[in-house]
């Protein structure tokens, strides 16, 4: 085994070694050696210094970049007394912001500029001009240029179109269109107005965002608080139906030397004033600025007069909510005591829209539908039944302003029939009725609510006025005998007294005339409307004149009068017409071959047609003319001969008409057939049987189902008179 190499130094030298590095020193006389690197040199001062002014510039310069403002001497010279917090918020130039807001899309818009020394700007989306933000800006001068710091900004979203709307569905009448729920659809704003005239209390300003639609104004209210903690406050939406802006204006006259924000919603005549009072509040240890809105909201505790008083101003009753709070105003001070605040708020509304329905009554009105209307909302309503009910004039603008107005009306009529009995309000109640669901309806309506029909009859027929949208010209029916006595107590009308040798006659009317159209009954628009609407409208107040033609076997006919004296409308819409005549007639009504035709508007004057030459036709609609007749009369079994004989018989004898029946295109053609042409049997003559312009068959009434009357005078083509199953009927070729 080999041994480890030998030390050069011997063990006493390793050991004085280990004792100079202890410090130990062991002669006692020698000083040990100092080394050069542990000097303080003047370079390692310069080095110690310099860490506390490195952190120091440090320092600085995360301040600057957080608010320059803060180091004076780097800031402008005219710095504002408030800035945003923002990182990056430093102050820019006007080009520098629309060089910004241009990567997004957005510009600057309107500028205002208030007397605290702040400058508004909107900023708007580049195509839609809508409004985006909302920005206030310092204007500072940084080293003699001037810019613009921005001291707080808030974004603007649109407003809900249901709320916007949602004045005019008080009194809506059809379904809510689903795209206008709400929260669906959000309406933009494009302008900011100023709110002038605000109240001195309050130490910044006031102003709305506004748009516009159907001409309805909408918005939402913001306050700026220009103190030391500026901040911009969203507040209140309002919408106006009738386009204007919040204003403020001492609503509240208890309260003379406050002012209030009002918002009109007034549509037309029917007040609606939302009035909000300005306030102070501590919310979470901030001071916070309110839009506090004054309602009818019940307080507890009180008197029946004051819960009925706000039950009628809710329904738009203000002058009769008014007398019911001055009840209660006077018991409170019989016992020594006044409104509360919030009492004294809720008076002052209603006496303001009091006020305004008042003088409304108080103001000439030539239009007496609007008159009775304004009288309606101010709660007097017998003086509004007066003008209804009064004869010098014919009621066109009652029926009118109940057409437009009954849902304003209804609202009231429910409400105060909880409080009253009253006729006068429940004949209000039934025309509102009327003019919703018909006479029959009304009628029904009232009698529930125990009013004598003597009372409301012919005020109902009297104001029946309703538009009607059939345009009666002319009617067609047919004529029964009844008799020369009674003629029964159904008749709408009155009938007079029959003169001598008079009888009378039922006429059941199966056509109208409605414009240039004719229309088969029953009319059901008609079964729910006065005696006296229906005798104007089917003209028999200008000429109540009957025509009566009466048919014979070979086709000829004779005419006669009637005289329309009442009528009858079933629910399902047939007319029935009461009439007096010659009773000669009654016997010559059964001996007419077809049922006795009836006209009234005019005589029956069918159009002409023109004789056509067959050999002016080409042979192919010949042919298919001639095939086409030879066909309906071997299904009647009068035909012996052979085609080609038929075809010779019908051109040299039979003569054919072009007439136009649908009013289109090329006329048609018409061949009417004597009984000494084709004998069918006892039946109405002449046959008659229509081709097309190119001889295709149209219409036969050889097999009798549907018999050819005439072409119905018309400027509208191919409408036919026939009769079938013993009534007359309309028949369309198209």
């Amino acid at each position: 085994m080999k041994s480890l190499p030998e030390s050069s130094k011997p063990f006493g030298d390793l050991v004085k070694a280990d004792r100079e590095l202890k410090g130990v020193n062991p002669s006692g006389s020698e000083m040990p050696e100092i080394d050069r690197r542990d000097r303080f040199t003047w370079s390692d001062l310069f080095v110690v210094l310099s860490i506390p002014f490195l952190g120091g510039l440090v320092g600085l310069g995360l301040i600057y970049l957080a608010n320059p403002l803060a180091i004076s001497w780097l800031a402008s010279s005219d710095a504002p007394a408030f800035y945003s917090n923002s990182l990056w918020n430093i102050p820019k130039s006007i080009p520098q912001i629309q060089s910004e807001l241009g990567r997004i899309y957005l510009k600057l818009g309107e500028r205002y500029n208030l007397k605290t020394g702040e400058i508004i700007y909107t900023v708007l989306e580049t195509e839609t001009q809508n409004i985006r933000e909302i920005r206030f800006y310092q204007t500072i001068w940084d080293r003699g240029v001037e810019k613009y710091l921005l001291v707080s900004t808030t974004t603007v979203a649109g407003i809900d179109e249901y709320f916007v709307r949602s004045p005019k569905f008080k009194y809506a009448t059809e379904p809510i269109p689903e795209r206008m729920r709400p929260d669906r659809n959000r309406l933009p704003l494009k302008k900011l107005s100023l709110l002038s005239n605000p109240p001195s209390q309050f130490n910044g300003v006031w102003f709305s965002t506004v748009g516009n639609v159907d001409g309805i104004a909408y918005g939402q209210i913001y306050y700026f608080s220009n103190d030391k903690r500026s901040q911009l406050v969203e507040l209140n939406a309002w919408t106006s139906p009738v386009g204007e802006l919040p204003i403020w204006r001492n609503a509240l006259p208890s309260n003379s030397s406050s002012v209030q924000l009002v918002v009109n919603q007034t549509q037309t005549y029917d007040p609606a004033l939302l009035i909000f009072q300005p306030e102070e509040a501590i919310v979470s240890s901030i001071r916070k600025v309110l839009l506090r809105q004054v309602t009818l909201n019940e307080a507890k505790g009180q008197p029946k007069a004051y819960q009925d008083a706000l039950v009628m101003a809710s329904s738009g009753l203000w002058s009769p909510a008014l007398e019911k709070f001055n009840q209660m105003v006077y018991e409170l001070r019989s016992q020594g005591k006044q409104l509360s605040p919030f009492l004294q708020e809720q008076y002052d509304m209603i006496a303001i829209h009091a006020k305004i329905t008042s003088e409304q009554v108080e103001n000439p009105n030539s239009n007496l539908g609007e008159k009775a209307l304004v009288n309606i909302i101010d709660g007097r309503w017998t003086e509004a039944l007066a003008i209804a009910n009064d004869p010098a004039y014919k009621g066109d603008k009652i029926a009118e302003m109940l057409e437009k107005y009954h849902p304003h009306i209804w609202q009231r009529v429910m409400t105060m029939l909880t409080f009253t009995g009253d006729k006068e309000i429940k004949l209000w109640g039934g025309l509102v009725v009327l003019q919703r669901n018909g006479l029959r309806r009304a009628e029904h309506w009232l009698r529930e609510q125990k009013v004598d029909p003597k009372e409301s009859n012919q005020l109902l027929q009297r104001l029946d006025l309703a538009p009607v949208t059939l345009d009666p010209r002319q009617l067609i029916g047919t004529v029964t005998y009844i008799g020369k006595g009674d003629a029964g107590n159904e008749w709408f009308l009155p009938p007079p007294k029959l003169e001598p040798n008079q009888a009378w006659y039922e006429v059941s009317i199966h056509l109208i005339k409605d414009g240039d159209k004719w229309l088969n009954g029953p009319f059901i628009e008609l079964s729910d409307r006065s005696s006296i609407l229906l005798w104007r409208v089917l003209g028999l107040s200008l000429n109540s004149s009957l025509g009566v033609v009466l048919y014979d076997p070979d086709g000829k006919s004779q005419t006669t009068t009637l005289t329309a004296q009442s009528l009858w409308v079933s629910d399902s819409g047939s007319i029935r017409i009461l009439a007096s005549g010659e009773a000669g007639l009654a016997p010559l009504l059964s001996k007419s071959i077809l049922p006795p035709l009836v006209t009234s508007g005019g005589a029956f004057n069918p159009p002409n047609g023109t004789t056509v030459e067959w050999q002016s036709l080409p042979s192919i609609t010949i042919e298919r003319i001639i095939r086409a007749m030879y066909r309906e009369l071997q299904r009647n079994g009068e035909v012996s001969l052979s085609i080609e004989e038929f075809g010779v018989l019908v051109q040299q004898q039979w003569t054919l008409s072009s007439v136009s029946l649908d009013g289109v295109g090329k006329p048609e053609y018409l061949l009417l057939l004597d009984r000494q042409k084709v004998d069918l049997g006892d039946r109405h003559y002449p046959l008659a049987i229509a081709f097309s312009s190119d001889g295709s068959l149209l219409f036969s009434d050889m097999n009798g189902s549907r018999v050819w009357i005439d072409v119905l005078p018309s400027s509208i083509g191919g409408q036919i008179l026939t009769l079938r199953n013993g009534s007359y009927e309309v028949w369309n070729f198209r």
